[in-house]
């Protein structure tokens, strides 16, 4: 029995398409809408397999996640597939379910697909072992014992971070991730583009200010909490910001607003002061 999760917030009806690649291939979905206005209209004609909740108000990414799993924990699934809005499976065959079926190790708490991300195969994840130690949320199959069991997804993050925080609370407990055979995962990464300026070519994200922001508190909360877990997770990450101040410098629009943010992150992360952005 497998189930999925797919939280929405103010979609478009690229929505339908999305959830149209894997709804045969799952026994029930529940739709978790963090929308400013309610979108359930848009899945009546998905049959009965659905099952819509508005929450009237962005409870942020993790909330929505943990909320679609504790309704499937409760409907008797030990799987779910946690899905973006914006990613779609290229394939997906019933080959997944006799694969769950027969997992005998059951240390594996998290199986996680091929990522297509701007058209290409997404292979930059940080590894240790030559294996990834983090993943993104879209396109996981997750154990839904073992994540009752660890507390689900981190809420106090609301955005960005939450898929890393939670692969690293894996690693910390002991669980395992493995790779999904032949499954393959389309996710869109919102308004990124590739440019270049003299010999340095990069990928500019383009996030807004207030996504500046819940990047810049969660990264260092999440490197600062799992520094002894994965120390290649630390060093990497502080790379990784380093750079990024240096690509919103040399490419971005909006600089000054968003260099506000990231100071705002770290501050805020400092005073220990979590959940929904606060002017």
């Amino acid at each position: 029995m497998l189930s999925a999760v797919v939280v929405l917030y103010n979609p478009d009806d690229t929505i339908l398409e999305n959830i149209g690649s894997y709804i045969n291939w799952v026994n029930f979905i529940y739709i978790i809408d963090n929308s400013d206005k309610p979108n359930g209209h848009k899945f009546s004609d998905l049959g009965p397999k659905i099952q819509y909740v508005f929450n009237n108000g962005n409870l942020g990414i993790a909330q929505a996640l943990n909320i679609g799993c504790k309704m499937a924990l409760s409907n008797g699934f030990e799987w779910i597939i946690t899905m973006d809005q914006d990613s779609k499976f290229l394939n997906f065959t019933d080959n997944v379910k006799d694969l769950l079926s027969n997992t005998t190790n059951k240390n594996i708490a998290l199986y996680y697909p091929d990522y297509i991300i701007d058209g290409k195969l997404y292979d930059k994840s940080i590894k240790e072992e030559n294996e990834p130690i983090i993943v993104m949320t879209s396109g996981n199959i997750v154990n839904l014992k073992i994540h009752e069991k660890i507390g689900g997804f981190e809420e106090k993050l609301f955005i960005d971070y939450v898929d890393i925080e939670y692969c690293l609370k894996l690693k910390k407990e002991g669980y395992n991730i493995a790779k999904l055979p032949n499954v393959v995962l389309q996710h869109e990464l919102g308004d990124s583009k590739r440019t270049s300026f003299l010999f340095v070519k990069a990928i500019v994200t383009n996030h807004s200010s207030i996504r500046r922001y819940y990047i810049t508190r969660n990264r260092l909360y999440v490197r600062n909490k799992y520094k002894d877990v994965s120390n290649t997770f630390a060093k990497i990450e502080t790379r990784i910001f380093i750079n990024d101040i240096l690509k919103i410098l040399m490419f971005e629009s909006n600089k000054i607003s968003k260099i506000k943010s990231i100071i705002k992150g770290y501050l805020d992360y400092r005073n220990n002061c979590f959940g929904i952005y606060n002017k």
